[in-house]
């Protein structure tokens, strides 16, 4: 091992010099604490220093402070001081400027042996910890560019609020709210062409955090996300006319719930609403499973509730039943959906920003386009929470009918069921 010693008497140099050769050390000698500092300045091998306390331009106590001021040096130097005080003041003194032991002069030879041994010792486990250190902070590395890869995945699966509307020509848009509380979330929204006529959209809320939730969020997007242009849970392909089942909400909770049972995990689950438009009459079906009511804000400023059943979570118990509710946007009417985590969004005093205040906050901006409505929102919460940092998921979804059709499209009508029988009559679209 390499030992830096300090000491202004050059015969106690040249005597610890020889007692550290013979025991097989490299030594390098400095005659006060400026000079020693420089040393280990140029030297990064020196990892252990016997200094003398009193001595020129620097002296030991302020030397020792210097190699611990501001965890200087990237390795660990364990100090041992040497000196003739006695006082057990000293021994606290030198203690605390940094040193890690403490010997009298005149010293045993024998027992400074002893303590170089454990300091080496104290050295090596600094260096297993250190390379321990240095793979934990690797992995966290690895894992913290896995999560931001998993983020932007997150956050390439939300709806596109300018190149995915599809249904502008019929006078309905979107806009959303996401902010994560970690760098993945999991909740989830989607607006899906079912066909021409008829739009899908939902918003779920995926119990617990982190990394499970989110790959419970990333799989529910892919399994229900498949409607667009797709077969799948939301609707199915059929052979004669209107060539498309779209499944009603309640139906498509119901097999979703059913697909979403886990035997061995039972806080698997999650809240959603989800919802079918028809945009040729403005009708909204919605069914929802244990999800916060939806808010509509007309187009006079005023909110109402849009009271459902409620429903059970999505996968905490089979065959469960979800109830529908229907509702028809008039022109300039605002449809809003949203997680708990706006809700129970506390402030430092531990006061949540509730629903109540949700509705609020909506009336006042009501004026405002729907892109500003939420922008508007959003800061209101941040400045409720007093951070950008969030305990749970922000979320909100929110529909406008913002001008009437360009297209002249039928109403829909109610047409008789299909007869499997006599094959006549065409398949009901429970909307």
């Amino acid at each position: 091992m390499k030992i830096l010693v300090v000491d202004d008497n050059e015969d106690m140099l040249l005597l610890l010099m020889q007692f550290l050769k013979n025991w097989g050390h490299d030594v390098l000698l400095a005659s006060n604490g400026a000079e020693a500092w420089h040393i280990l300045e140029e030297n990064d091998q020196i990892q252990f220093v016997i200094s003398d306390w009193n001595m020129p331009l620097m002296n030991g106590i302020e030397f020792c402070r210097k190699i611990r001021e501001d965890n200087y040096f990237d390795r660990y130097i364990y100090v041992i001081l040497l000196t003739a005080r006695r006082d057990q003041l000293d021994l606290v003194e030198g203690m605390e400027a940094g040193a890690d032991d403490f010997m009298g002069k005149p010293f045993n030879k024998e027992e400074l042996r002893v303590r170089i041994r454990a300091g080496e010792r104290v050295i090596q486990l600094e260096k297993i910890l250190e390379e321990r250190n240095k793979k934990l902070r690797e992995a966290q590395d690895s894992l913290q560019k896995d999560l931001q890869a998993a983020a932007s995945l997150q956050k390439s699966l939300l709806p596109d609020k300018k190149e995915s509307q599809p249904f502008l020509s019929h006078g309905f848009r979107y806009e959303w709210l996401y902010v994560p509380a970690a760098f993945i979330g999991g909740d989830s929204i989607n607006f899906l062409r079912l066909d021409s006529n008829h739009a899908g959209f939902y918003i779920v809320d995926v119990a617990g955090h982190g990394i499970p939730s989110a790959m419970t969020s990333v799989m529910l997007h892919q399994t229900l996300s498949a409607a667009n242009g797709q077969a799948g849970l939301l609707k199915d392909d059929i052979s004669f006319t209107p060539h498309v089942y779209i499944r009603p909400p309640a139906e498509a909770l119901y097999e979703l719930n059913n697909t979403s049972q886990h035997e061995n995990d039972a806080m698997n689950y999650f809240t959603m609403i989800y919802g079918v438009m028809d945009v040729r009459t403005s009708r909204i079906t919605l069914a929802q499973a244990g999800h916060p009511p939806a808010i509509l804000l007309r187009a006079d400023g005023s909110a109402e509730l849009v009271e459902g059943a409620g429903g059970v979570p999505i996968g905490m118990l089979p065959d469960m039943l979800y109830d529908e509710t229907e509702l028809t946007l008039s022109l300039h009417d605002r449809l809003f959906f949203y997680t708990d985590g706006i809700t129970e969004c506390e402030n430092r005093f531990g006061e949540q920003f509730s629903q109540e205040r949700l509705i609020e906050t909506l009336i006042k901006y009501a004026n405002l386009p729907l892109d500003e409505i939420v922008a508007e929102l959003a800061a209101e919460i941040r400045l409720w929470r007093g951070s950008t940092t969030y305990d749970d998921d922000i979320t909100l979804f929110a529909i406008e009918k913002y001008a009437q059709s360009k297209e002249n499209s039928i109403p829909e009508d109610v047409s008789a069921p299909f007869d499997a029988d006599s094959g006549q009559g065409e398949i009901v679209i429970a909307l």
